[in-house]
């Protein structure tokens, strides 16, 4: 009987382990931010080169100026968005505009061939300056591995592969001093990429209520946006996200040669019968 007991008792103990580790492991598993909905689909291909959403009733501070986060993006109170781009090597803009209220500033990242998982929740009990955990505070400017990103970078808490930039509309909002991970939050366009791998190159630019970023030769495959907030001086508000593949210049020079070429046929097309005679 006591053996039985004995036994019993490591059973238990073995179920009671299995459980705990199940329990942990589903608290750690990713999805601790939900992705946004797009108009209609979040695929750039050749029959919806350009792919829009739109966003309403935004904190004015969730991707920075918030003095109770020391500045840094609020996770959960700005929108999360995913695309997958199939038309590789093309040039691609992301734009985000706002209205009166807005100020909007934004951050892409890319997540290769799976699309982004949500992050985990205070993975490895990151903790900012503020106090606060991720992703409820994160870090939306650094690189993937620097504080604040853990959460999200791949082979730690999340799938992101690597930052490639942000942008934060133009009312002069910067904080680069005392910020929650470290980061610096500038107004403008910033490619803080570190490689060539999905991209060759970054700009943009920015308005009061508006940022765009330029993305040269982007490689196919899923990338993330966060948009929110950057001035509390406004009340906050909606805005609209658009993601459009941009032609590059030879390919508008070929169109319009061609329509060129088109519109000279039709010049010179034989009227009522008659025949061209070609001059030598």
């Amino acid at each position: 009987m006591r053996n039985l007991m004995q036994s019993l008792s490591h059973a238990v103990k073995a179920a009671l382990i299995t459980m705990v580790t199940l329990f942990s492991a589903n608290i750690d598993a990713a999805g601790a931010v939900t992705s946004s909905s797009w108009t209609s689909t979040n695929h750039l291909n050749n029959s919806s080169t350009s792919i829009s959403a739109e966003g309403a009733g935004l904190n004015p501070q969730g991707y920075t100026d918030n003095a109770l986060l020391n500045y840094s993006a609020w996770g959960h109170a700005g929108d999360w968005f995913t695309f997958q781009n199939h038309l590789d090597g093309i040039d691609v803009s992301v734009a985000v505009n706002g209205d009166a209220a807005f100020v909007p500033g934004f951050t892409v990242w890319a997540t290769g061939t799976s699309e982004f998982d949500g992050g985990t929740t205070n993975f490895a009990a990151e903790v900012s300056s503020a106090g606060w955990g991720t992703p409820h505070s994160f870090n939306a400017t650094g690189k993937i591995g620097d504080n604040g990103t853990r959460w999200m970078a791949d082979g730690q808490g999340g799938n992101v592969l690597e930052t490639l930039g942000y942008a934060v509309a133009n009312p002069g909002i910067n904080h680069t001093l005392g910020t929650g991970w470290g980061e610096t939050i500038q107004f403008g366009t910033h490619d803080v990429s570190l490689t060539n791998t999905f991209e060759t190159g970054i700009t943009g630019s920015t308005g009061i209520h508006s940022a765009t970023l330029e993305f040269n030769d982007l490689a196919a495959g899923w990338y993330a946006i966060y948009v929110g907030g950057t001035d509390g001086s406004f009340a906050g508000g909606g805005y609209d996200l658009v993601v459009s593949a941009v032609p590059e210049a030879h390919t508008w020079a070929m169109l319009l040669a061609g329509m060129g070429l088109i519109g000279w046929r039709m010049r010179h097309r034989p009227r009522n019968g008659s025949t061209l005679i070609p001059v030598y």
